[in-house]
């Protein structure tokens, strides 16, 4: 089954979009300062690159990139994004006067962002358009950051208190 560029740019836009949705949501409900400023940074980011992507798709139209064809990332594609990645926030919220509720938070922002950067991977690897694959590329590794971010927060945050 062939990927088409509004395809990409449609999980793209909706990936970001989540995570967005669901730091700012955390960022809105905690009320402890330091997860509330983690929270909003995050957000702001994940804005931040659904930009980046939508700009640079939209700008190169409709023909060919390389990844129309890619057996790799149209399985990934089919397994990883059939369901979202990010769950209603509501789910999470509900569990966040207790320390288990933002250690889950952290949990599944670490799982998302691996799987982002999971998806960018394959993109950039199928991608023979050299502007795309360079923002591919940055995106990768900003969802990389992102990752290692959330771990370390984890750890400090899990330390402080208990």
């Amino acid at each position: 089954m062939d990927i088409t560029n509004q395809e990409l740019l449609e999980i793209s836009l909706k990936i970001e979009r989540d995570g967005m949705r669901f730091y700012s949501e955390l960022a809105d409900t905690v009320t402890d300062p330091k997860v509330k400023d983690f929270f909003q940074l995050m957000s702001r980011e994940e804005a931040l690159h659904e930009k980046q992507f939508k700009r640079l798709i939209e700008s190169k139209g409709h023909k060919n990139h390389g990844w129309e064809n890619d057996l790799a990332l149209r399985k990934f594609i089919d397994k990883e994004f059939q369901t979202d990645i990010f769950p209603p926030t509501q789910e999470i919220i509900d569990q966040l006067p207790k320390i288990g509720g933002i250690r889950k938070a952290l949990d599944i922002a670490m799982d998302a962002e691996r799987i982002v950067g999971e998806f960018f991977h394959l993109m950039q690897n199928a991608c023979d358009d050299i502007e795309i694959k360079t923002l591919l590329t940055i995106l990768e590794k900003s969802e990389c950051e992102h990752l290692e971010r959330v771990k370390s927060f984890r750890t400090r945050y899990l330390s402080e208190n208990n």
